[in-house]
């Protein structure tokens, strides 16, 4: 086909216009690193761990106002009592979101910013429960020494974080590195469950699904493999009749 000088003009502009959309998107900055690797966990003493890291630390700023303590006692992955529900409430109402006391006017003249809600935290961030884990250790001096102890972070993008260490993970003893690594894995793993707190279940029930797939693509080949056998095979006209007189026989001696 023919193209125009016009049409070719008019692809380099749209072409041009593509990249322009599309560029911001495609940019790797040269200071990013991998996330680190860690394994999410949703057994019953992993999601507890971090519930009791997130009410304990993380609660002091960010707040959940998406999950109730209703909420937390009808996930039965959690399976957490009355008596602890209302220990965790305290004055406020079993139906009352997880709220920090910190209010927003207060966190934007400390920090500058309004903590992130964290009921989808883990769905909102790419890398999910990694980033949450990596932000947590991620804490380090600035090599530059342009941003202050605390507030530098190898894994936020800009390195320049609001967020103070919570762990305490900076210039940590290297004797308390594992016990830091458990809390916040522990709380990545809540986190990530609580973004998503039906995702056990719905994952269990697509498990039954798909062997009931496999079973029924089972029996309907092998039913399509009977019922065309003949046909399939592209059997001759008179090798087709010889088996029909030949089943047409066994059914006479069988009436006989």
């Amino acid at each position: 086909m023919f193209i125009t000088p016009k049409q070719q003009l008019y692809s380099k502009y749209a072409l041009a216009a593509a990249l322009i959309f599309i560029w911001p998107t495609m940019q790797v900055h040269a200071d990013e690193i991998a996330l680190k690797p860690v394994k999410i966990t949703m057994d019953r003493n992993t999601l507890q761990k971090g519930l009791a890291v997130y009410t304990d630390i993380c609660m002091g700023c960010h707040s959940m106002r998406y999950v109730s303590y209703r909420d937390l006692m009808e996930y039965p992955e959690l399976h957490i009592s009355r008596t602890k529900a209302d220990a965790l409430r305290g004055e406020n109402a079993l139906t009352a979101p997880l709220k920090s006391p910190l209010s927003e006017e207060d966190a934007k003249v400390s920090y500058g910013i309004v903590p992130p809600d964290m009921s989808v935290l883990a769905k909102a961030r790419v890398g999910g429960g990694a980033y949450i884990y990596s932000i947590i250790t991620g804490f380090a001096h600035d090599p530059s020494g342009r941003i202050p102890d605390g507030n530098y972070n190898l894994y936020f993008p800009g390195h320049r974080i609001a967020m103070n260490d919570p762990l305490g993970w900076l210039d940590h003893d290297p004797g308390d590195e594992k016990a830091l690594l458990e809390q916040a894995r522990d709380v990545a793993s809540f986190l990530t469950f609580i973004s998503d707190p039906h995702q056990i279940e719905r994952h269990n029930i697509g498990k039954y699904v798909m062997g009931f797939m496999v079973i029924i693509t089972i029996l309907l080949w092998l039913l399509n493999r009977e019922v065309w056998r003949d046909v399939k095979h592209g059997l001759p006209d008179a090798q087709f009749q010889g088996r029909e007189r030949r089943d047409s026989d066994i059914d006479n001696d069988q009436r006989e």
